[in-house]
């Protein structure tokens, strides 16, 4: 009898045990529809399509543009592309995506389209926290880096396939 109660204990902390583990792993792998994934760029003193946005919402891609009459005002009707989200993207930007690093980024990073240098911006939803980094063109900040690089392939990528 004292063998089997044993034994039992045994075999009881061997599952209870895997099961932490699996939660553990489970918690630590988000995926992308945790996420709504904003980029951007502008150039304030510009006249055309000088203001672009890539929305990355659950199972999609949405690339705007929007055009300026100068000084920054807005004219005309932005033009929207939507495409599906492919597994190979959502997984880059899964794993380029340090959301705690990224919350501790100050909202404006250098000098964002000072003499019309242009601006970039990074915003990310998750679990109802929402934060934005507002940074100099072209100068991605070293935790964010990775994903700026994804997001600006995308962003090359629907200018060749719609504005040949």
């Amino acid at each position: 009898m004292k063998m089997q109660l044993v034994l039992l204990m045994i075999l009881s902390t061997l599952f209870f045990t895997n099961c932490e583990k699996v939660s553990e792993l489970t918690d630590k792998q988000a995926t992308i529809s945790e996420y709504v994934v904003n980029y951007g760029m502008s150039f304030g003193m510009c006249v055309g399509p000088c203001r672009k946005e890539i929305n990355v919402v659950k199972n999609e891609v949405i690339f705007t543009v929007f055009y300026t009459e100068g000084r920054g005002a807005i004219g005309g009707t932005p033009k929207t592309y939507n495409e599906a989200l492919d597994a190979t993207l959502g997984n880059a930007l899964v794993k380029s995506i340090d959301y705690e690093a990224f919350k501790n980024l100050n909202e404006v990073i250098g000098c964002p389209d000072c003499a019309d240098g242009g601006a970039e911006w990074v915003e990310i939803l998750k679990n109802g926290s929402k934060h934005k980094v507002t940074f100099e063109f072209g100068r991605a900040p070293k935790e964010i880096e990775s994903l700026v690089t994804i997001l600006r392939e995308k962003k090359v990528y629907f200018e060749g396939k719609y504005f040949k």
